[in-house]
């Protein structure tokens, strides 16, 4: 009984809405000028630019996602370590989903409404 699972109502599933979420994150133009560096952005690391860093969301506002343990011990050492615990494990997922989201933007898009069929 408790694991059963909860239906998705189709109709209710705003497309357009899904898809400007996803160009609301466009990458800035620093952030592409890391990613094309190898990370570098002169002498500043842009992986430590682009991801380690509190989100300005709140992770309350969130919601609950399971990782694997091995992910989830590989992150905490991130963010203890490279992070100096100044940052929470949601602040890296969130970044790293961001930064995820603004490279693959219209590669997700394209797939997105490849797949989806029209209400009327």
């Amino acid at each position: 009984m408790g694991n059963e699972r909860k239906k998705i109502n189709l109709t209710d599933i705003d497309e357009d809405s899904i898809v400007a979420s996803f160009k609301e994150s466009r990458q800035t133009d620093g952030q592409a000028q890391a990613v094309g560096n190898n990370g570098q952005s002169g002498e500043e690391n842009g992986y430590v630019r682009l991801f380690i860093h509190e989100s300005p969301v709140c992770a309350r506002l969130g919601k609950t996602i399971y990782l694997r343990k091995e992910f989830h011990e590989r992150i905490q050492k991130i963010v203890q370590t490279i992070g100096n615990n100044e940052m929470s494990i949601f602040s890296y997922v969130d970044n790293v989903l961001e930064q995820h989201f603004s490279t693959y933007q219209d590669e997700i898009t394209k797939e997105y409404r490849k797949r989806s069929t029209e209400l009327f």
